[in-house]
């Protein structure tokens, strides 16, 4: 009796989990990458903040300014562009375009009621 409790239990989670598992939106939910991708993210901002502000006291030349800051740039746009690709994953697009016609008829309705006219 146990044992088919035990069998019928193990069955239940497998068949909830399997779908789950399949799901677009699932990278999202691995915390590790996307916390690290974040936490790059806020160092290169930081590192670039810092250096206007370096720069603003007068603790730097202009030439070692626009040098740094280049660098930092250069270093912070790979973070950036992982990010972007990382939340292109978990965005769940439609499967179909919607019909120039439809969106004609959505247009004018928004129009509408926003109080303009529409000109084709």
């Amino acid at each position: 009796m146990v044992i088919s409790f035990f069998f019928l239990i193990l069955f239940s989670l497998v068949y909830v989990l399997v779908p789950l598992l399949k799901e677009s939106y699932w990278p999202f939910l691995r915390r590790g990458v996307f916390t690290e991708i974040q936490g790059d993210k806020k160092e290169g901002i930081w590192a670039i903040s810092d250096i206007d502000s370096e720069y603003e006291m007068g603790k730097l030349t202009r030439e070692d300014y626009v040098s740094t800051r280049e660098f930092l740039k250069r270093q912070a746009f790979p973070i950036l562009e992982k990010e972007r690709d990382f939340s292109k994953k978990i965005i769940l697009k439609p499967k179909k375009e919607i019909p120039k016609d439809l969106k004609k008829d959505i247009t004018k309705e928004v129009l509408r009621i926003c109080g303009k006219k529409f000109s084709s």
